[in-house]
Parts: structure tokens; C-alpha cells; sequence
């Protein structure tokens, strides 16, 4: 509703100076921030429904409404006549609520309350709701990033944003803010007060099952410590119930922890994302927990890809440096599985719109699971398949080869009968045990392979390393699987960390044979 001069809050009105107000702000491309210059002006006497200019989404335009009634709410003086809102650059797009306060002041200053060179050499952030009360936003670290860069010293913004923007070491004062009327506060020159401290859970620090708890499937746990020592991608077949999800599950807790540098740039990454918990985030922060994201097969192509307007980064993004976890692998659609291709290669992906592009980090272990048939009891010792051989083509015929090709490890399962199951005894090792084999193997190859895990080594490398009678026995084994040349080096690839696992200097026969055998099961390329 539109606030009028005969409105009985006229005597809140206030004409103010005529000269525009400028104050900064930022909004995000993608997982980056963008410098926002924000101008204010009013003209006139009487009433003129307020103009936002900038190419605003109607969260921005409805901000006007939201400050108006925080106004009234505080019973704060307001500019009388049109209110023109300019966001600089006006040719980009924007969108979000993190506005808000940066117009609430500006319009303060049009009033006379504040001078505008308080406002000077300050990046203001947060959604204001109709009681004066700041509520956060979202990509709290990637605009404390943008205030680096751009060598502004002070960041002004709600309670929760500052909580975590604290967390991170940067040349900026963050200042946190609960009110706009503290925030008018500190403008004027009063005290700051130091951010508050997120609540930490213990509960988030250990979210993934411990290995310990998978019976009866060595074969598997054993393509897990390959696959987490070499950074390599899984694909795991068998009937339901035999134990893929879990054993998905197990792999961020036998990953090792993330380095300081990792855990920056992966909170800068998730706190772009308006789902993202802050205690989640520093949780990211402290304890170097890798992301497993799950999605479920009905996720659209751009949930799982990003896409949409604004453009949002999606699932691959919010996996990287962690694990994406594909369940019902064929149930997903065709479009967004073969848009992986360019993720599982590069480590990014790049998604095209008419308005942008935009180039988003992916760098993420795949662990795919899917059943053997529709039914899901091809090879069950016990219960027969009821599919036709079409069907069952049909059903594997939703995954490309070309995909395959990219997936290293390739492991059918098989059911565990109710004693191995129901056994109270540890039948293997912990996770904390199998990542210390982990790390030890990563070492090995990082230091090998100049920072590099032996899923990105090329076929150079691999082949200087090839024993011959390894290289006979690869020759013989990708000609009778008729093995494309990419799914040969990728052979090669985990055959490298089969004997960094043994601690082998040389690839020999038994590491080949080990990444045969898990190649050989599904392949169907």
C-alpha cells in the first residue's frame, strides 16, 4: 500500500535536502559478489510512487516497502515527494533483499539524521523486516571478498553475517548490526559492539556412518579406499538393500580433512546459497568437513547443474572439494547426466544464458549407485529377474557410454545373507583407520605428482610407470572388454593407486589386475 501525504503518519514526513545520497552495497553473480553503488534522491512535495532504477527483481522493488514501514515502525522521519532509487551499474541485473539497509540509511541521510559522509568508505548488507529488526543475507564471504579487493575498510551488517564473516581473517571491520536503529547508531559515530559467536554442535562435526558398520562387502569397502585415495569416481550395481548408499555415505569420513585454504574457498562457495546454515558454514570452517551432497533423482538440470534467473549454482557446485552422491542413476534426467561430462574433465563447469555466463567451480568425487534392472534382481542368488532382455537394455541404455567412460571404478554387489549381517562382531576396519591409509597413499602421490591425485594424471605419466609384464596384461584385458582409449588410461589411473595403496614404486601385474577387475564388471562401452 502505497504511503500518502494525508496518511495519519504525515507529520513523519520530512522534505530533507534535494542532493542524491550515494552509499555502497553489493549483490552476487553466481558465487561472486559485485560492487552495487546505491543512490537516493527525492524531488517534489507531494507523493509519486517511488522509482527503482538498475534492472531491479521485485525483491528489490518491494524493498521500498519494507524500509517505509520499518520507518513507521521506528517513527523515523520520511522524505517527502518521489523517491528515485538508482542501483549502479544500471545495466546488470540484480537481485535480493541485502539492499535494504543500505536504502533505509540512504533515505535516512535524505532526511537530515545522518550526514552522508557517515556513510563514506562502507559496504552495507541486510534485509530490513517491517519491525527495524536486520535479518541476514546471503554470500556474507564472498561480499567480505569483494570489500578486500576493492580496499573498503568497514562492513556493516545483520548479527548472523558478521558471526561468520569474524571467522575469516581479512583487513576489514565487520560490524554487526541487529537494528536499524543501531545501525543509524554506529553511522553517527557510536560504539561498536564485537560480533557475536556462532553456536557450534558436535552433532555436525560427525555426520558420516563409520565403515565399520558395512558386513560382508570387502570387495567394495576396498574400491572405496582406491577411490578416495586416488580422487577417483564410482559406480557401484547391485540389487536394493545390498548396501550402496551407505557404503556412499562412508566415503567423506575416510576422505582426509580439508586445508585451510580449501575450507575458505568451499565456506565462500556454500554461503552463496540462501539454504546454507551459518552453524553449518562454520562448521565448514573449523572442522574441514568435505560437502556430500545427495540430490534426488528428480532434480531438474539446473537444480543440479545451476541455471535459473538469477543464475544459481547448482548440486556440482555445492559438492566441490567433497562427494555428489546419484542414487537411481538412470532415474535422472538425460540432459543434466550428460552435462557431467564437462565437470568429471575440467573441474568446472560453464553455464551459458542468453543474459550470462558464468564459470562455477565442480571439482567433485562422483559416486553413482543404480540396480542392475528395473526390477533390480538381475544377479540375486536367490530371487529371479522378472525384466525381459529389452527392458533390461532399455533401463541401461538411459546412461551413455561416453559418460561410463568417465566413471574409473565400476563395481557390481551383491546381497549379504542375514548371518554376516546380524554378526555383533567388527568384521573390518574403522573409518578413521582406512584414512590414515588414505593419506598415506595421497602423500605418496601428491608429492610424485607435484600436487596432483592420480585421477588427473595423464597418459605420459602412467605409462613411464608400467611395468612390462603390466603393460602386456593391459593390452590383453582392454582388447578382450573392448575398452575405449579413455577408459584404458583410466585403468591405468586407478592401477597407479592400487600400488601407491601397497606403497610400490612401479605399476605391476596385480595393481593392473586390481583396476581390471573393477572396471570389467560393468563396462559396457
Amino acid at each position: 500500500m502505497h504511503v500518502r501525504p494525508d496518511d495519519p503518519f504525515d507529520e513523519l514526513f520530512e522534505p530533507g535536502p534535494r542532493h542524491p545520497v550515494r552509499i555502497r552495497g553489493a549483490d552476487l553473480f553466481g558465487i561472486t559478489a559485485r560492487n552495487v553503488d546505491i543512490e537516493v534522491s527525492s524531488h517534489g512535495e507531494q507523493y509519486a510512487p517511488p522509482r527503482i532504477l538498475g534492472l531491479p527483481d521485485a525483491s528489490i522493488r518491494e524493498a521500498y516497502y519494507r524500509v517505509s514501514t520499518a520507518f513507521r515502525s521506528l517513527r523515523w522521519k520520511f522524505p517527502r515527494g518521489q523517491i528515485t532509487i538508482n542501483l549502479a551499474p544500471a545495466s546488470t541485473r540484480k537481485a535480493g533483499t541485502a539492499f535494504d539497509l543500505a536504502i533505509a540509511l540512504a533515505l535516512a541521510s535524505l532526511t537530515g539524521v545522518l550526514a552522508p559522509h557517515r556513510l563514506a568508505d562502507t559496504l552495507f548488507v541486510g534485509e530490513v523486516g517491517l519491525d527495524g529488526g536486520l535479518r541476514p543475507v546471503r554470500g556474507i564471504l564472498p561480499i567480505l571478498d569483494l570489500c578486500v579487493a576493492a580496499g573498503i575498510p568497514r562492513l556493516c551488517c545483520p548479527d548472523e553475517n558478521a558471526a561468520l564473516a569474524s571467522l575469516v581473517e581479512a583487513p576489514v571491520e565487520v560490524v554487526p548490526l541487529s537494528s536499524l536503529e543501531e545501525a543509524l547508531t554506529v553511522c553517527a559515530g557510536g560504539d561498536t559492539r564485537p560480533a557475536p559467536t556462532l553456536p557450534m554442535s558436535d552433532a555436525t562435526l560427525s555426520t558420516h556412518p563409520d565403515i565399520a558398520r558395512v558386513r560382508g562387502q570387502e570387495s567394495a569397502t576396498e574400491a572405496l579406499v582406491i577411490a578416495g585415495a586416488g580422487g577417483h569416481h564410482l559406480l557401484m550395481s547391485g540389487p536394493p538393500g545390498c548396501g550402496k548408499t551407505l557404503l556412499a555415505r562412508c566415503l567423506p569420513g575416510i576422505l582426509p580433512n580439508l586445508e585451510r585454504s580449501d575450507r575458505l574457498a568451499l565456506a565462500r562457495i556454500h554461503s552463496a546459497f540462501a539454504t546454507i546454515d551459518s552453524v553449518e558454514l562454520a562448521t565448514i570452517l573449523t572442522a574441514g568437513r568435505r560437502p556430500f551432497r545427495a540430490p534426488h533423482h528428480t532434480t531438474s538440470y539446473a537444480g543440479l547443474v545451476g541455471g535459473g534467473r538469477p543464475i544459481r549454482p547448482g548440486e556440482i557446485t555445492r559438492a566441490h572439494l567433497g562427494v555428489l552422491f546419484l542414487d537411481e542413476l538412470p532415474e535422472f534426467p538425460r540432459n543434466a547426466l550428460e552435462a557431467l561430462r564437462q565437470p568429471l574433465e575440467e573441474g568446472r563447469i560453464v553455464v551459458s544464458r542468453a543474459s550470462a555466463i558464468l564459470t562455477l567451480p565442480a571439482q567433485f568425487q562422483l559416486v553413482v549407485a543404480m540396480n542392475p534392472c528395473p526390477c533390480g534382481m538381475l544377479g540375486h542368488p536367490t530371487r529371479p529377474c522378472v525384466d525381459t532382455p529389452k527392458q533390461i537394455a532399455s533401463y541401461r541404455s538411459r546412461i551413455s557410454g561416453p559418460l561410463l567412460d568417465r566413471i574409473d571404478l565400476q563395481l557390481a554387489m551383491h546381497p549379504i545373507d542375514a548371518s554376516s549381517l546380524l554378526r555383533e562382531e567388527r568384521s573390518g576396519p574403522t573409518s578413521s583407520e582406512l584414512r590414515r591409509r588414505v593419506e598415506e597413499a595421497r602423500d605418496i602421490a601428491l608429492t610424485r605428482n607435484r600436487g596432483h591425485l592420480n585421477a588427473a594424471l595423464d597418459e605420459g605419466a602412467l605409462r613411464r610407470d608400467l611395468a612390462p609384464s603390466a603393460h602386456r596384461l593391459l593390452t590383453a584385458g582392454g582388447r578382450q572388454s573392448s575398452l575405449s582409449a579413455r577408459a584404458i588410461v583410466r585403468v591405468l589411473r586407478v592401477a597407479r593407486t592400487v600400488a601407491d595403496l601397497t606403497k610400490k614404486a612401479s605399476i605391476d601385474d596385480e595393481a593392473v589386475a586390481t583396476a581390471l577387475h573393477f572396471r570389467m564388471r560393468i563396462d559396457r562401452s
